[in-house]
C-alpha cells in the first residue's frame, strides 16, 4: 500500500516528508488515460501536492497545486488533504511527440513557460494563494523555489516516476528536506553531502528500499531522522451527483430554463475521476424550481 511518512532529526534541525505513490500515480494514468509524458508530470505533481497537504491545520482543509502554461499541457492540477487522500487532472494535446530519454528537458518542453500556483483553502473566506513562475518544468524544482520564494523555508524536493515499457507505472514518489531555522553548519554540510551522494528516488525504490529506508539510509543518513507520522494515501474522488447537483443551482435562471426548453437531458462529467452524472429534463425543472 501507498505510504507518505513525516518527521524530524534528533537535533530537531531538519523535518522531512517521503512519500511512496506508486498505485496512486497509478490510477491517475488508468483514469485519465495519460501518455508517458503526460504520467510522469502527473506523478510528480501528484506526489508534491500529497506531501505539503501533510501540513495542513485541519482534515477539513485542502491543498491545491497548479500549472498553467503555454505548453502541450497547458494546465495540471492536483488536490490533497491531510489524510492522504489526493485526485488531479490536466488539459493539454497529451501526445508524446516531446518525450525522450531526457526527462527533465522533455518535461520542460512539453509544459512550456507559465507559472505554478499553490491554494491553501483553510476554511477562512478566502483562500491563502502563492504563485511563481515555473522556472524548471521539472516540478520538484519548480517546488523547491516556491518554498524558497513564498515561505522563506530552505527546502530540497525530489519527485520521480519510473514506467514500464507497456506504460504502466513501475515506481512512484518523492521527499521533502527542510531546513529548520536553527541548522547548524554541520548538520547543513552534512546534509548537502547526502543529497549530493543520493542517486535516483525511484531507482531506489525500485531496488527495494522503503521511503523510511531511504531516508534513514540516504538522505538523512548520520542524521537521526525520527519518524513522527505514517499515513496510507490514494486516489480518491469525493465527487457525487448531489455536489454537480449543487453546482448546477449555481447556474443562472435563464441558463437553466434555456436547458430545460431543450428537452435533452444532460450528463457532466468529473475531470477528476472521469465519472459521468446524468440529469433528466424532470430533474432540471426540479433545479430550476428551487431557484424560485
Amino acid at each position: 500500500m501507498d505510504n507518505l511518512i513525516r518527521g524530524i532529526t534528533e537535533n530537531k534541525q531538519i523535518r522531512f516528508i517521503a512519500v511512496e505513490s506508486t498505485g496512486v500515480v497509478e490510477s491517475a494514468l488508468k483514469i485519465h488515460h495519460l501518455d508517458p509524458t503526460a504520467s510522469v508530470i502527473m506523478g510528480r505533481v501528484l506526489s508534491g501536492t500529497l506531501m505539503m497537504a501533510v501540513d495542513l491545520k485541519s482534515r477539513d482543509n485542502l491543498l491545491t497545486v497548479k500549472i498553467e502554461s503555454d505548453g502541450i499541457i497547458n494546465q495540471v492540477l492536483a488536490t490533497a488533504d491531510k489524510s492522504g487522500n489526493v485526485k488531479g487532472f490536466l488539459h493539454g494535446e497529451k501526445n508524446d511527440s516531446e518525450f525522450n530519454n531526457d526527462t527533465k528537458l522533455s518535461l520542460k518542453a512539453t509544459l512550456g513557460k507559465g507559472q505554478l500556483v499553490v491554494i491553501k483553502d483553510l476554511g477562512l473566506k478566502m483562500p491563502h494563494i502563492g504563485r511563481i513562475e515555473l522556472k524548471y518544468g521539472t516540478i520538484a524544482r519548480d517546488l523547491t523555489y516556491y518554498y524558497a520564494l513564498s515561505e522563506q523555508i530552505n527546502s530540497s524536493v525530489g519527485l520521480g516516476v519510473l514506467l514500464n515499457e507497456n506504460n504502466t507505472v513501475r515506481q512512484a514518489g518523492g521527499f521533502i528536506i527542510q531546513l529548520m531555522p536553527q541548522a547548524s553548519e554541520l548538520t547543513i554540510s552534512q546534509l548537502e553531502n547526502n543529497l549530493h551522494k543520493f542517486p535516483n528516488f525511484t531507482d531506489v525504490l525500485d531496488m527495494g528500499y522503503s521511503v523510511e529506508d531511504i531516508i534513514r539510509e540516504y538522505l538523512l543518513k548520520g542524521l537521526g531522522p525520527v519518524i513522527l507520522k505514517e499515513i496510507a494515501v490514494q486516489y480518491k474522488c469525493d465527487c457525487s451527483k448531489a455536489k454537480f447537483k449543487a453546482g448546477l443551482a449555481l447556474l443562472s435562471k435563464e441558463d437553466l430554463q434555456n436547458i430545460f426548453e431543450e428537452g435533452h437531458n444532460i450528463t457532466v462529467n468529473c475531470h477528476f475521476c472521469n465519472s459521468d452524472y446524468r440529469f433528466s429534463v424532470d430533474e432540471i425543472m426540479e433545479i430550476l424550481k428551487s431557484k424560485k
